[in-house]
């Protein structure tokens, strides 16, 4: 019985090593707001997270809500607290499967195009989002991949519309667009 444990103990940190692991410094999320018909805003997600199993091809996604990035803090801080309730629902995570054997079989510097259907589970609800996007596969063995087209995501779908309203309050908006513009470029070492 103690060999048993012994060689399972061993065996924990092999664990995983078939994730590669989201580069968080080469990689980024943007969205556009659009307020009063026709101010439209980019904003950013700074502290993402993710891995890829080089095995299966799980894909994850992780974003840090609180890393929102408007460009004005107070808009950030407001974000936050009304729409996001971060104290609440921290992260946001994007779920998906590639086939890695299609990945695999790509030379260093080939691109390909791909259509990702995953879930997107946000402020405690999960909605089907599709992206597409172009992959790389780098001279490391890594790969990038990009959307080649803005996805475009609802508010509804995650029941979002009661703090974009209270954000259209709190700044003295007309109105502030339900729908927003997602594009995204990651690297997966």
């Amino acid at each position: 019985m103690k060999k048993l444990v012994c060689a399972l103990a061993l065996s924990l940190p092999l664990v995983g090593l078939n994730a590669l692991e989201l580069d968080k410094d080469s990689s980024v999320l943007n969205f556009v707001t659009v307020k009063n018909d026709s101010v439209a805003e980019l904003m950013s997600f700074t502290s993402l997270s993710g891995s890829l199993d080089d095995e299966t091809g799980k894909a994850e996604l992780n974003i840090d809500l609180s890393s929102v990035a408007s460009g004005v803090d107070i808009r950030n801080d407001r974000m936050r607290e009304h729409l996001f309730q971060i104290d609440k629902f921290p992260t946001a995570t994007y779920t998906t499967e590639l086939d890695m054997a299609e990945l695999k079989a790509m030379s260093a510097g080939e691109q390909k195009p791909i259509d990702l259907k995953g879930d997107l589970k946000l402020h405690g609800k999960t909605a089907a989002v599709s992206f597409k996007v172009i992959v790389t596969k780098l001279k490391d063995g890594s790969y990038h991949a990009a959307t080649s087209a803005p996805t475009f995501i609802s508010a509804s779908s995650f029941e979002l519309e009661p703090g974009i309203s209270k954000l259209r309050s709190l700044a003295s908006l007309a109105s502030i667009d339900l729908v927003v513009p997602v594009t995204f470029s990651v690297v997966f070492k």
